[in-house]
Parts: structure tokens; C-alpha cells; sequence
């Protein structure tokens, strides 16, 4: 009997979707561990929990929480809330399953027990989905070729950085770039009407996308969308931000926000005021990580206006490669790379996860042009073990102890080897070039 061939594209598409599968039940199976040590998760739990007792009227405005009071956009607190109810109406689970069999035993037995710290995690777990498939379709495009477009998506989806940041602490960076990250696509694709909601949902999970204001208006410029594209995307945007502010607003939907936004978001994006608060960047190469002040001094020039000072150049150069290639989507990515890392490690008051808005646009460079791959793994490398530190620090002495050992020694290696992988990176794509 002949042998049944089954044709080259089909198994690395059976592949794309293997790893999708095996992405999501391995981040899934993470869920429940290591909940003692993320603070971060210990807290989303108690707003997710208190938002239905105290109300939504309440929620942002009520004093007497266990950690702190929500200090995150409403559309994730109401993702939170979302899944303290879906937790709370777990029951329903044990009723299907004596109808239909479906859900299994040890899957209800596993819900019942971890399910809200499962449930906490799902947004970061799926959009990590979301982004494998944005990448596949990213790098076919720009390729033509179905392998590098699986390997791109394989480097992601099984990526020790992805899974520690949505499996292991539960954060929502993954969920926050897929919302940004299509944001500038559908705006290069000339769908302005689409762009702007999706980067407006963005900033309302959280505004870690921010720094990409410049660079998003430069590109709006340079795109010239029709009028009545513009005024459909930013009436969808209003639509959202009614419908999603109006349950927390005592008041005025306005006057709520401007105090929300004045009072509880921006005042923690600077609360520590260090250099870094705890990230592997240039700052950490000649200060101390989370010690010297964000106005510690560089040859009399406070660290904060030095950092803006380059963060401003580094946009400047991004706008002038992207001018220089025509806006292509290739010149795109590099300039949301370029200016996300760029922003990571030149700005004051870094977390040591901010530089996942710049982790995706690296990862399809690094698959779609010759001699990056290797500093993108070498920025792979640095970055995880920023989050490793920052994440176990706390709970395991001897890790604290090693990456501290003579004056932060190991901190300022890894923090100079991601300042000098970024700079051959751009480098290789004549970013710097005139």
C-alpha cells in the first residue's frame, strides 16, 4: 500500500497549531504555582473579590483594602471582576459535567481549588495566543516563507520570557501589547477607524503603550487617513470609553476620570522615583538598581532629564529610519523596537517588565532579517533573568545575595549587555545610518 504524503505546508501548519495547543495548556498548567511569591496576583485577587461587595461606585474611591487600592485603568479592573464572578459561579461547572461528562472530574477538582488564579491569568495566557498568531502572520508576511513564520511563533509561544510573565506572575503585558501592537498594523494596513479604538483599549488595560504616542502620531502623518476614518475611530473610542467608565463614575464620567487618572494612575507610575526601580538597563550600568534616585546626577545632569534627553533622540532616529524606508512595515517594527526598548532602558522609574512592548517587534526582526538573531537572543537572555530576579528576589535569599554580590556586579553585566545587544541590533538594520 502506498504511503499516504501529506504535503510540507500542511505539517508545518499542523505544527503552528501544535504549538499554539502546547503553549496555552503548559502556561495553563504554571497557574498554579509560585502564587506566594507574586504579590502582583495576591492583589488583583483582593480587587477582583472586593469590586462586588463594595461596588463599582466605590471601587477606586473606597480607602480600606488589604494591599492597596486600584491603581490600574477601568477596563482591567472590570476584566478582574469578571473573573472573580466566573469564580464565583464555579458550581456550574459540577452541573454540566453530571449532564454531559464535560468538563472532567480533575479539571472541576483543579478549578475549584486554583480557578481564580486561573481565571486571573487567562487575558495574559490567551493574548500570548493572540500573539503567536500575530507573529506567524507577521513574519509569512514579510517572508513568504511558512518555516520562519512557525519558528518565530514556536520562539515565542515556548519562550521562557512569555510563559514567566502570563503563566507564572499573571501579568497583563502580553494583553496590553496585542491591543498596541495591532494598533500600529491596522493603522500601517490604512484602517485608521480600527486603529484607534484598538490602541485606545490599550491604554485602558494599562498605559504601558504610552511612549508610543510620538511615534504613533508621526506615523498617522505620514499614513494620511481619510476624515471619516479618523471620526469613526475616534467615535468608536468615545463609545468604549463611556460604556466601560460609566459603571465606576459617581458623577460626571469626565470630572471621575480626570481624578482617577491625576490621583491613582500616573502618581504610581512615579512613586519610587529611582533611576530603576528594578530594571536591567542603562541606568542599572552606572548607578545602583533600585537605590539611586531618579535626579542622581550624570555629569551634573539630573538622570531623569538625561534619560529624556535620549528617549527623545532614539524617537528622532526612529522617525527618520521609518521616512527612510518609505514606510514599510519591516521600517515599522523597528521604530516600535527601537523606541520600546530605547524607553526601557533610557527612562527613570523602569519595571523590570517594561520591556516586553518592544519583545514581540524584536522577535519577528530577529526571523525576517540576516545577523539578528543572535543579539535578540542575547536581549532574550538579559531580560529573563531581569524577571527571574525581580520576581524571586524577595523569597530566595541566595538569589538576592548572588545578583548583589560586589556592588551589583552581575546587574550591571546583563544591564550593559542589553544597552550594547540594542545598539549592535540597530546597527544590523542601519537604523544609525544617514
Amino acid at each position: 500500500m502506498p504511503r499516504l504524503k501529506i504535503p510540507k505546508n500542511r505539517k508545518i501548519i499542523f505544527s503552528f497549531l501544535l504549538i499554539l495547543f502546547v503553549g496555552f495548556f503548559l502556561r495553563v498548567f504554571l497557574a498554579r504555582y509560585f502564587v506566594k511569591e507574586s504579590g502582583d496576583l495576591r492583589l488583583y485577587a483582593d480587587w477582583a473579590e472586593k469590586f462586588w461587595p463594595y461596588g463599582s461606585k466605590d471601587f477606586y474611591t473606597y480607602a480600606l483594602w488589604y494591599y492597596a487600592p486600584p491603581n490600574y485603568p477601568p477596563l482591567l479592573s472590570l476584566i478582574y471582576a469578571g473573573a472573580y464572578w466566573l469564580y464565583e459561579h464555579k458550581y456550574y461547572l459540577a452541573q454540566l459535567h453530571n449532564f454531559i461528562k464535560i468538563p472532567p472530574a480533575f479539571f472541576i477538582v483543579y478549578f475549584y481549588e486554583h480557578g481564580l488564579y486561573l481565571l486571573l491569568k487567562l487575558p495574559g495566557i490567551l493574548a500570548d495566543i493572540g500573539l503567536g498568531v500575530l507573529i506567524f502572520q507577521l513574519v509569512k508576511k514579510l517572508t513568504g516563507q511558512l518555516k520562519k513564520a512557525y519558528l518565530a511563533c514556536a520562539f515565542y509561544i515556548l519562550n521562557p520570557v512569555s510563559i514567566f510573565l502570563s503563566g507564572v506572575w499573571g501579568q497583563t503585558d502580553s494583553l496590553v501589547s496585542f491591543f498596541g501592537l495591532t494598533a500600529f498594523i491596522t493603522l500601517w494596513l490604512g484602517k485608521a477607524w480600527l486603529s484607534i479604538p484598538l490602541l485606545f483599549l490599550s491604554f485602558y488595560i494599562k498605559p504601558n503603550w504610552g511612549i508610543f504616542v510620538p511615534l504613533y502620531i508621526f506615523l498617522f502623518i505620514l499614513k494620511k487617513p481619510q476624515i471619516k476614518q479618523i471620526l469613526l475611530g475616534f467615535t468608536i473610542s468615545v463609545v468604549l470609553f463611556f460604556v466601560i467608565t460609566l459603571p465606576f463614575a459617581k458623577g460626571n464620567v469626565f470630572s471621575f476620570s480626570k481624578w482617577l487618572w491625576s490621583e491613582r494612575l500616573l502618581p504610581t507610575a512615579t512613586v519610587a522615583h529611582k533611576a530603576s526601580v528594578s530594571a536591567f538597563n542603562f541606568h542599572s550600568i552606572f548607578l545602583t538598581i533600585d537605590k539611586h534616585l531618579d535626579y542622581s546626577p550624570y555629569l551634573g545632569i539630573p538622570a531623569n532629564l538625561f534619560g529624556i534627553i535620549l528617549f527623545i533622540l532614539v524617537n528622532v532616529l526612529a522617525f527618520r529610519f521609518i521616512k527612510r524606508q518609505k514606510v514599510s512595515l519591516s521600517s515599522v517594527l523597528v521604530g516600535i523596537f527601537s523606541v520600546g526598548f530605547g524607553g526601557y532602558l533610557f527612562l527613570t522609574n523602569m519595571l523590570e517588565r517594561y520591556f516586553f512592548q518592544s519583545f514581540v517587534p524584536m522577535i519577528i526582526l530577529m526571523f525576517t532579517s540576516p545577523g539578528l538573531l543572535f543579539y535578540g537572543v542575547l536581549i532574550n537572555i538579559a531580560v529573563f533573568a531581569n524577571l527571574f530576579y525581580s520576581f524571586f528576589r524577595r523569597s530566595w535569599g541566595a538569589l538576592a545575595d548572588v545578583f548583589g554580590a560586589y556592588n551589583f556586579l552581575i546587574v550591571r553585566l546583563f544591564s550593559l549587555l542589553n544597552l550594547a545587544s540594542w545598539v549592535f541590533l540597530l546597527r544590523r538594520m542601519n537604523f544609525l545610518k544617514k
